[in-house]
């Protein structure tokens, strides 16, 4: 039978998403189109909005209510989407998520198989994953602070410590197109702000400005352009990483530390988006109340900031790196391999070890990429203020293990 073609249309409350939905409705051609719509609250508003519009039309509405497609409605999202495919009467599917889902798992739902064996790989295709911005509130809301986060967090009821900024950039992330609404009412300024700062997260994605939701069809619907393997193993930071890696700006000589500040993924199209991008790496640990002290102020002209970091309090642990407007994650990451027993180690492992490994301490290791405007960010001065976060040779002659260590347990 032939596989019904799929649309995912993700992004943070507000952006749109039933107004885009409407639009599709008014101005499709001659395709039958059905559509899942999923809210978190006891009432489905935006399945209301959207029915309205069913109602004069021939094609079929089915909502999700009271919960998120990416955990506790994805064997409901399965069985829809399975008996729609099978009824064979569709041209298209879309599925419209809640504003605080997060669209990866929404995707994977159509690659895993369920306990009979079958899969909705089978009967549907993944054809665009959409991300609609609220052009008119996305500067603030990616510049909240702690307090507005956690009172939306409260508000939203939502189901883990996801923030509001990473809840954002997981659906802009994972997007292969991005829609950014209402772009009619912010200024030319503000709108070359956000697609700046879009791109500084997914460099990848075709974005498109629109107004009430409309949008070419053919922008969304059968553009048969989304690959979930290769958006889920190419964020971003990784790009900027792997690219700078390949350019050989790694450093295997055993020197102490060493920055490659290269030319990769963002910075080879900062002359077009007006962004900077550069791999800070080291070789020796952080000392953690340094470390903490330059994670407090905002970094001006910083838009994103990922990857991995090493403490001289936590040998054995990598933790994860991330600063985006005011969000600041410094949770655990992994172990270091060099924290694992050789014999441990499978002949994947002692590849990927091996090319990795530097003495004095093996695969440990900074490697934090910066995303920034390139007239406001310092690359120099990011630089040396980590550089003065790392132990010094004095130090590591010390008994840096009993050193403060502010950062929260892992």
């Amino acid at each position: 039978m032939k596989k019904i073609p799929v649309t995912v249309l993700s992004g943070f409350l507000g952006g749109g998403k039933p107004t885009t939905i409407n639009h599709i409705i008014e101005t499709k051609r001659a395709q039958r189109v059905a559509i899942i719509v999923n809210d978190i609250a006891e009432v489905n508003i935006d399945g209301k909005q959207i029915g309205d519009k069913i109602l004069q039309t021939e094609e079929k509405l089915v909502e999700l209510e009271n919960g998120c497609l990416c955990c506790t409605l994805r064997g409901d999202l399965f069985d829809e989407t399975l008996n729609l495919a099978l009824e064979g009467v569709y041209d298209y599917l879309i599925i419209e998520a809640s504003g605080v889902s997060e669209p990866l798992p929404i995707a994977a739902t159509f690659t895993f198989p369920m306990d009979d064996g079958k899969s909705l790989k089978d009967v549907a295709h993944l054809d665009t994953m959409v991300t609609v911005v609220d052009a008119f509130n996305f500067l603030d809301q990616y510049h909240s602070d702690e307090m507005e986060i956690q009172e939306r967090k409260t508000r939203l009821q939502t189901h883990d410590q996801t923030s509001v900024v990473e809840l954002m950039i997981d659906q802009l992330e994972f997007a292969n197109v991005i829609l950014v609404n209402k772009s009619d009412m912010v200024s030319a300024e503000e709108l070359d702000r956000i697609h700046q700062m879009v791109r500084a997260i997914n460099a990848e994605a075709k974005i498109i400005d629109t107004n009430h939701g409309q949008v070419d069809l053919s922008e969304i619907m059968n553009t048969n352009s989304f690959d979930i393997d290769k958006s889920q193993e190419y964020p971003t930071w990784v790009k900027e990483v792997e690219r700078e890696t390949t350019n050989g700006h790694d450093h295997g000589n055993g020197h102490d530390h060493s920055h490659d500040h290269g030319h990769g993924l963002v910075h080879s199209h900062s002359h077009e988006f007006g962004l900077t991008a550069f791999v800070y790496r080291a070789r020796r640990p952080f000392v953690p109340k340094r470390l903490m002290e330059f994670m407090g102020p905002p970094i001006p002209g910083l838009i994103r900031s990922k990857g991995y970091f090493w403490l001289c309090t936590r040998m054995d642990h990598a933790g994860n790196f991330q600063l985006a407007g005011q969000l600041k994650d410094y949770g655990l990451a992994g172990t270091w391999y060099s924290s694992i027993p050789e014999e441990r180690w499978t002949p994947d492992m002692r590849e990927f070890i091996e090319k990795e490994w530097v003495e004095p301490f093996g695969d440990r290791r900074q490697e934090i990429v910066f995303i920034g405007s390139d007239d406001e960010i310092d690359q120099e001065g990011i630089t040396r203020k980590l550089d003065a976060c790392l132990i010094t040779d004095t130090e590591l002659n010390e008994d840096y293990s009993k050193y403060p260590d502010p950062f929260p347990p892992w």
